[in-house]
């Protein structure tokens, strides 16, 4: 019967499990967030590395919380689930920094804010150098590079997400990976590596999402 209980659930919308579980069902919770969970953990993982754990917990309570309107208005539970993540990375990152005040994800780097952490998650190779790079850019920027390659959301998906119009979203995901490119010619190495992995770029985000997923 449990089994025949959990298929049922499985067998649901985001929407309709994230409605079950405003209303007390817990196992329809169970179900929305380890369908998620694995998109979640990487979102964090290639920012705050260790510190993920806390803010991926705090994200899901947040579906508790978060008013629904915005998501039927707009639609996209994907979408409404990365803007409460990037909400709390947000607050998470104005905790942590001195000038909290002046702080705009639209500029500031998560190499910047503290350069020693890439060092302090894991990858290797090309996928360090991918990673190093991406976190030189401008946060927003990394955000919309991540959730395109790694999630393979859509410009009106990531749009949502980041509370930005889609016209917005195309103009400076074209302007960041040219920044990305850039970003990883200054970073490598040898020009083997760098031509590798501006090659294959496509391939070495998939690459980089399966190992900080614990795959590789």
């Amino acid at each position: 019967m449990l089994d025949d209980d959990m298929s049922g659930l499985e067998a649901l919308s985001d929407s309709e499990l994230l409605a079950r579980w405003r209303a007390g069902d817990r196992a329809a919770g169970a179900t929305l967030v380890e369908r998620h969970l694995e998109s979640i953990v990487r979102f964090f993982m290639s920012k705050v590395g260790s510190d993920s754990d806390d803010l991926v917990q705090a994200t899901f309570l947040g579906l508790l919380d978060g008013a629904l309107d915005r998501l039927r208005a707009e639609g996209g539970f994907r979408s409404f689930l990365f803007g409460i993540a990037r909400n709390k990375l947000l607050e998470h990152l104005r905790n942590t920094i001195r000038d909290r005040e002046r702080f705009d994800p639209q500029h500031a780097t998560l190499a910047g804010l503290d350069p020693s952490a890439s060092a302090a998650i894991d990858a290797h190779g090309q996928n360090k150098l991918l990673l190093a790079a991406l976190r030189r850019l401008p946060l927003d920027t990394q955000l919309m590079l991540e959730l395109h390659y790694w999630e393979n959301m859509r410009v009106r998906e990531i749009a949502v997400a980041l509370d930005m119009p889609p016209s917005t979203i195309k103009t400076r995901m074209r302007r960041g990976r040219a920044r990305l490119d850039e970003e990883m010619r200054a970073l490598a190495r040898s020009r083997e590596a760098l031509e590798t992995t501006l090659r294959g770029l496509d391939g070495w985000a998939q690459e980089l999402r399966r190992e900080l997923d614990g795959e590789g």
